[in-house]
Formats: C-alpha cells, structure tokens, sequence
C-alpha cells in the first residue's frame, strides 16, 4: 500500500454525497473513466470512439474543505524520479527558451495535475453505500433548478470524504451518516492515453435555452433514429433538431424570445449538421438536475453542449457533452 508521505495527498469534505453522485449520474453513459485532480477541483472524463466526450468538474468552491498537494520529483516512486526529474528540469529550461521532448510518467501531468483511471460504477455504488445519494430524484427533476441535495426537505443527507494518496493508491471514501462512518476504497488503474477533442475557439453557433426545453424536445424525436440533424437559421425556427428514421421524419423546432434565450449565429443561410443520435441522447441523463443548457458548434462542426447543475445558492457543478459531426455522402 502506497504511503501518503511518498505521494501527492487530496483530501476533500462534501456536505452532502448527493452532490457528488449527481454530477458523476449526468455523464454516466461508460464505466471506464479517468478523474483528474488539481488545486483548483476535481474533473472526471469520459470517451467513446473518438466521437462522443464526456466531463464534469467539481470546482475547489464546492467543497467543504479542499487541499491538494501536487507531486514533486522526490514524491514519486524511486524508478520514475529520473524521468519526473528531466521533465522539471526541462519546465526550467523552456523558461530561457529550452524545450526537451520528456514526459511526466503516467497519472502525473506537467501542470502538476495526477490523473487516475477509475470504475465509475463502483464508485457509485459506494457513494449510494446508506441510501441517500438521490438516485430517484435525478430521474424525476424538472430542469428547472431545483438545488442538488440542497432542499431542506430533501431526506438525509450523507457527508463524504475523499482521500488519494498518489500513483497506485485507492480512491478512499469515509461516508458519515447520523453518527455511523462507514470508509471503502475504490481501486485505481492507469488512465487511458488521453485524447485531445478538436474544438477550436472559432465558434459559428451558441444557443443558451433551458435544460428542461432542450429534454422535452429530445424526448419528442423518435430514439430508434440513428441520425440527429441540426438545422440552424437566421430566420424562425431558429434551431430545429430532426431525427431521422426509417419510418418518419421528427422535429422540434426553437425560436429565440420563445425558447432560446440566446442566439447567436454568424451566417445569412441556413445551415444543416448530422451528429449519431444515440450519442447525443445521452444528454438526458443530466438535463432533469441542470438549469441551463449552452450549446456552441465551432467551425469545424462540433458541437459541445455545456450544463450548469445548481447545488447551493450561487454555487454549481458543470457537466459538458461533445460531439463529432458524422460525414454524411
């Protein structure tokens, strides 16, 4: 077992567990993901083909209590400290206009960031360890922004502890309810080889709605579809999103003033995207506990749709979604 002198250390307090299943809930869509630790929270990453992304971030704001200690050189195991300690040197070096091709080991990243591989599904289990991780109430939110755990009717409420010791060690979770702790740890892998998702910062498209609308129209499309059509006009409809499927043709259609709240598209013609349906669907795992929904679509056609979950007055989590455009003959 890993000591906790010999590692980079997290230890993390939430008021209420609810807050950490709902955000992990609202991208949930593969078991395999990788959590990334830094001082400023905690982000847990999904991917699938190279087309579908998936992340949610828990702000260091959110937390009752946050420290993170990054890793030093002299921190990792012995066989790793000469590659760790090139990579410092050359952090130095680049300062004067040195650049050197040496890379942090795996877990550990240039910025000082640890990443880890983590079963999404265990954890989940373990944060839902007395009941109370709202599991029915994620299902049944009205996007509307009711607060995450926040309510003063909303059942018990299970305070959580986390705890990472660095490279090898388990995720540890000390759960506290009405007086009875109970600690399990979640094991840990390498993470997969990250894969970088070419959104450039050129963005021809940004519409800011309600989660709940945006839901309720993906709801009305048939799900047996395989292709969703984004169709965006300076004109009204604003957006309208088709589904596409063997026996029919569905649409929801959106306006600005009515629907969207802002709209913001940079052409004088209408334009057409088709992105996998299946994949976009899993958004409505997040839309029930989000207030808002801010799509934008860059220049080479993904699209990422960002979600604001409230937790207490004036503090959220986020979770995003992004999509590769399908190449259509």
């Amino acid at each position: 077992m890993p000591s906790s002198d010999n590692h980079c250390r997290l230890t993390a307090r939430l008021r209420s567990v609810r807050h950490l299943a709902a955000v992990i809930k609202s991208i949930h869509f593969k078991d395999v993901a990788t959590c990334r630790i830094s001082p400023e929270g905690m982000t847990f990453l999904l991917e699938e083909s190279r087309c579908l992304f998936a992340r949610c971030l828990l702000q260091k704001a959110i937390f009752e209590d946050y420290k993170f200690v990054p890793p030093l050189p002299e921190d990792l195991p012995f066989d790793l400290q000469s590659q760790s300690g090139s990579f410092y040197n050359s952090q130095q070096g680049s300062q004067h206009g040195q650049h050197h091709g040496q890379r942090m080991p795996p877990g550990y990243e240039p910025d000082g960031t640890v990443s880890f591989g983590i079963n999404l599904a265990i954890l989940l289990n373990c944060l839902n360890m007395f009941g109370t991780a709202g599991w029915s109430s994620f299902q049944n939110g009205d996007g509307n922004g009711g607060l995450i755990g926040g309510g003063t009717n909303s059942g018990p409420v299970t305070a959580i502890k986390l705890s990472y010791d660095g490279l090898g060690s388990r995720l540890n979770l000390t759960l506290e309810d009405n007086g009875i702790v109970t600690t399990c740890g979640v094991p840990t892998f390498d993470p997969e080889p990250p894969v970088d998702f070419d959104f450039t910062e050129e963005n021809h498209s940004r519409i800011v709605m309600k989660a709940q609308w945006l839901e309720e129209g993906l709801r009305d499309l048939d799900s047996t579809s395989d292709r969703a059509v984004i169709r965006l006009s300076p004109e009204v409809p604003h957006l309208r999103i088709s589904s596409l499927g063997t026996m029919e043709n569905l649409d929801v259609n959106y306006s600005r003033g009515d629907v969207i709240e802002t709209f913001d598209y940079h052409y004088d013609q209408p334009m057409e995207i088709s992105y996998n349906f299946a994949h976009v669907l899993h958004v409505l795992k997040v839309c029930p506990v989000a207030t808002k929904a801010n799509i934008t679509i860059d220049s080479k056609d993904f699209m990422k749709i960002q979600f604001l979950l409230p937790v207490v007055e004036h503090r959220y989590l986020f979770a995003e979604y992004s999509f590769s455009p399908l190449e259509v003959e």
